[in-house]
């Protein structure tokens, strides 16, 4: 009689081992795994995956299978701690090459993951008598923390969620509660807590889908991440409660496929099927936590602080974790071409550039002759039961992949001025005479609102981009090299198809300007770039400042110099800072009233439209 599949989780089908097979016994598997080579980083992600793969489509009784499944979680842990250099604290798109790594990353754990999945089928699935509580909500546990990994792989290169990943953990989730097993504690030493249960790693996966991760940049998000299980302890799951209408309440539904989403955007009635997360704790956690910040004196480093988070982000998730995330604007579907330069340093040497006639640069298919092994599916956006075919694969050498980083967003966000020379600028900062020339490049509008836009990025050979970089918009031909001011609010990378790049506009003109301090050298290398948003009358925005992201504080009195000449001015306020840019008000200073000036600076930043849904 066939058995009856209750939860239905993604697991394939299996077929007796072989009679020299070594998955069998666990202990031949543990051997096996201590003498892999793991110098040799390549190699030892090719076997284990293999391995893997193998252990998941052959017949093996439940407490072998979860033993040796066990003994893959170490090395895996390593080969993806290793490997993530090339992808992480990087712009996009990423290479062929660094993307399929991205994605073994992510299948490792989904592989992982399989394996507790087969027990649980296999347990839940047999007689109730034979049920052993203990080793099930093992499984449980360690499924549930694997997919929250698959769900973090995912977002850290922007990926969607694979498919089926919500309605597992749910599905488990609600077993779980049903049979009161959430609250059960499991040892879990690759964790940051000794111990964890299945509510913990539920709470855990619903916080890092209310704190909108596609809009963070990568080094936000491993932050986040990483304080994921302190979090968990300041925020409240339970029941709805039909009468409550707190701002801090989030829903998910056990029976859906989707990610939680805020109270206000609930298009169906609240049901037995809903568990709702309060966030408020947490709220007043970090805005604790902001206090505390603001009374602290400044680090002697601006880039060490404990691994805490800067104050931007902790506004950025106040706001996300306590209110719903509407557009302000209506979107429509509309595709057109736009010329767009990346940069504050490309779009500076544009504006003081004669007109040029801009052409779109041709673009080459990548170079893909590394990982030649390894196949992702990019075909489909959602992954739903994985299907590979084990043969006689070639080696993999990974050793000799490492590709610096180039660019000019190599810093976490929030990080402000260092106070030093700007002699000690790099040079993508300093104003130079011999910057070559710089185009800008094509992309097609997939929407636009009254502000913004959502982007198709092309092709391999296009300039890179992160989360909180300036954009240049070419506004014609016609007009010379004259651009609007935006900046990459969010990505969202679909496989087998383009980046998705949400651009919101700050500035409806610019103009090319430069900087220093007023007791700096009056070398032109000693300037900074920077770019000036003139004030905006119809909106009633006051002029603002696009500086480098590190050189500046709040109250700098600073010399600008820009076509009308040079002006000695005072930066008053930040609105904005990313670890591409900082923006800040200002006002014109002369000596008389310097100390006047200094006296009613305004430090408040403003959030207002950064989390803007373009």
């Amino acid at each position: 009689m066939e058995k009856k599949d209750i939860l239905r989780l993604d697991t394939p089908e299996r077929t007796p081992p072989p009679p020299d097979s070594f998955l069998r016994d666990p202990k031949e598997v543990e051997r096996w795994i201590s003498g892999l080579p793991m110098a040799n980083i390549g190699e030892t992600s090719r076997q284990i995956f293999k391995t893997l793969v193998e252990l998941n489509r052959v017949e093996i009784p439940s407490l072998p299978r979860i033993k040796t499944t066990e003994l893959f979680r170490v090395p895996i842990g390593y080969i993806t701690r290793n490997l993530r250099k090339y992808y992480y604290d990087n712009s996009f798109p990423l290479s062929a090459k660094n993307r399929k790594i991205a994605v073994l990353n992510r299948e490792l754990y989904m592989e992982l993951a399989t394996g507790y999945k087969i027990v649980i089928h296999d347990m839940v699935s047999g007689e109730e008598k034979h049920l052993d509580r203990k080793l099930l909500v093992i499984a449980m546990q360690r499924t549930m923390s694997c997919l929250l990994r698959v769900l973090y792989q995912s977002v850290i290169v922007y990926d969607p969620f694979p498919g089926n990943t919500w309605r597992e953990l749910y599905k488990l989730f609600a077993y779980a509660e049903i049979h009161q097993l959430q609250d059960l504690s499991v040892k879990d030493d690759q964790q940051k807590r000794a111990q964890s249960s299945i509510k913990d790693i539920f709470i855990q996966a619903m916080l890092f889908a209310i704190i909108s991760p596609y809009r963070l940049r990568q080094r936000e998000i491993e932050l986040c991440y990483n304080l994921l299980p302190d979090w968990a302890g300041h925020v409240r799951l339970g029941i709805p409660d039909q009468m409550s209408s707190s701002p801090t309440l989030f829903i998910s539904r056990l029976n859906s496929n989707a990610a939680p989403m805020h109270i206000e955007l609930q298009n169906s009635p609240i049901d037995r099927h809903c568990r709702q997360l309060n966030t408020g704790g947490l709220v007043s956690l970090l805005q604790d936590t902001i206090y505390e910040l603001s009374n602290e004196e400044a680090p002697d480093s601006p880039l060490e602080r404990d691994g805490r988070l800067p104050p931007q982000l902790l506004e950025k998730l106040i706001q996300v974790l306590s209110t719903a995330q509407k557009r302000k604007y209506v979107r429509t579907n509309l595709n057109f071409e736009l010329k767009l330069a990346v940069g504050l340093s490309d779009i500076h040497t544009l504006l003081k550039q004669a007109p040029l006639e801009l052409e779109t640069a041709a673009t080459q298919a990548p170079d893909d002759e590394d990982i030649d092994w390894y196949k992702p599916r990019e075909h489909k956006p959602l992954v739903h039961s994985p299907i590979y075919t084990i043969q006689s694969i070639p080696g993999l050498q990974l050793d000799s992949m490492d590709n610096p980083i180039i660019g000019e967003t190599i810093y976490a966000t929030g990080i402000q001025g260092t106070g030093d020379d700007l002699g000690s600028l790099p040079s993508w900062a300093r104003v130079s005479s011999d910057s070559g020339p710089t185009e800008p490049f094509s992309c097609t509008t997939d929407n636009e609102s009254a502000w913004g836009y959502c982007i198709l990025w092309p092709g391999p050979n296009t300039p890179k981009i992160r989360v909180g970089e300036v954009l240049g918009i070419h506004l014609s031909a016609n007009e010379g090299n004259k651009f609007r001011i935006g900046v990459s609010r969010w990505l969202r990378n679909i496989p087998g198809q383009s980046l998705q790049v949400g651009l919101e506009i700050i500035g409806l003109t610019s103009d090319a300007a430069t900087v220093r301090k007023t007791d700096a050298s009056k070398r032109a290398d000693s300037a900074a770039k920077c770019i000036l948003l003139p004030e905006n009358h119809s909106s009633g925005k006051p002029p603002t400042l696009l500086t480098p992201a590190l050189p500046f504080n709040t109250g700098d009195k600073l010399v600008l110099g820009n076509s009308d000449g040079e002006t000695e001015i005072r930066l008053t306020r930040l609105v904005e800072s990313t670890g591409a840019f900082s923006q800040f008000q200002f006002r014109s200073i002369n000596k008389r009233s310097e100390e006047d000036s200094a006296d009613s600076q305004d430090q408040e930043s403003d959030f207002d439209s950064i989390w803007t849904t373009i």
